[in-house]
């Protein structure tokens, strides 16, 4: 007889204690390392350096935004000064109007000069403090690799700061658990270290399977206070047991015709047996799950179904 709903899930997937937050720091300029301030697993506050580079040619370029500035505006003094003796030189109708006009313009042309070079000489401020590298929160430098001597691209990783905060489970997903980890309402979460399991819930999971691993990233946000979880601790996720609504069947009661599976139902009336198609959802060890095709209390034939035919006559066992 076809049992009632099958349990399926318990299964548990290791990963390790990672940060809510972990941010990717990179140079924004590029250039070459010459020091390299903190190592990996060392806490720094927001602000803190963490690596420099080579700033001479940043320098440099600054001094030479800075001359080109004082260029412009000295510039400017003498076109103002100019104007100014236009303007007496035109009321005294020794100059027209046309060459103050002129000269207003030089004055406008001075000053567009000198904002640009201020800009430039902003620009050029900013490039030489991108040569440092700053951590952009309170946590920790769980990896480094800005080595001394090192030549970076602007943008090129060079450190990942896990940030203070809430942690989460990081763990990798077969395809063939996607499903049930989507549809998981909560995980129990153990630590290799011992202590009381932890709620957890899916928080992600990666649309794109590694391409090594081939099994798909997900992360699982812990509830309560996991601030004091240490990074890198072994954990297990482990998915709850549930009733899925499905039944099922010994191995023995599957009949696999072309690659289509079928079962032998009883009626109960004539003790005649009459093949039926069923969708199998899972096969362990212990039995199949079928999705469709059977219901609750149905006869099923679970010995012997490769020696029946359609509409034969059967025995039950208990009769």
């Amino acid at each position: 007889m076809a049992g009632g709903n099958a349990e399926i899930g318990g299964d548990s997937y290791a990963g390790e204690i990672r940060a809510r937050h972990e941010t990717q720091l990179a140079f924004r300029v590029a250039g070459k390392v010459v020091a390299k301030l903190v190592n990996s697993g060392e806490r720094v506050k927001k602000g803190q350096a963490l690596a420099r580079l080579d700033p001479s040619d940043y320098q440099l370029d600054l001094a030479a935004k800075q001359a080109q500035l004082a260029a412009a505006e000295s510039d400017l003094a003498q076109q103002q000064l100019n104007l100014k003796r236009y303007r007496e030189l035109l009321a005294k109708q020794f100059i027209s109007q046309a060459q103050v006009d002129a000269q207003q313009n030089g004055v406008n042309a001075a000053q567009a000069k000198v904002n640009q070079a201020r800009a430039a000489l902003s620009a050029s401020r900013n490039q030489t403090g991108y040569a440092t590298l700053t951590a952009d929160a309170d946590g920790v430098v769980s990896q480094m690799q800005a080595e001394p001597g090192l030549v970076v691209a602007a943008g090129q990783p060079v450190a990942r700061l896990s940030q203070d905060g809430a942690r989460e489970i990081a763990i990798q997903v077969p395809e063939n658990a996607l499903e049930a980890v989507r549809k998981a309402g909560a995980f129990s979460v153990t630590l290799w270290k011992g202590g009381a399991p932890l709620e957890g819930r899916l928080r992600e999971l990666a649309a794109d399977a590694d391409p090594a691993t081939r099994t798909y990233p997900a992360r699982i946000a812990l509830a309560g206070d996991s601030h004091a979880l240490q990074l890198g601790m072994t954990a297990t996720a482990t998915l709850p047991a549930r009733a899925s609504g499905e039944l099922k069947l010994p191995l023995t009661a599957l009949l696999d015709l072309q690659g289509k599976q079928y079962v032998w139902t009883i009626d109960g009336q004539t003790l005649r047996v009459s093949r039926k198609p069923v969708q199998v959802a899972s096969i362990d060890s212990n039995g199949a799950v079928i999705a469709a095709g059977v219901r609750p209390g149905d006869k099923i034939v679970t010995a012997g179904v490769h020696l029946l035919r359609e509409g034969q006559r059967v025995k039950l066992l208990n009769q």
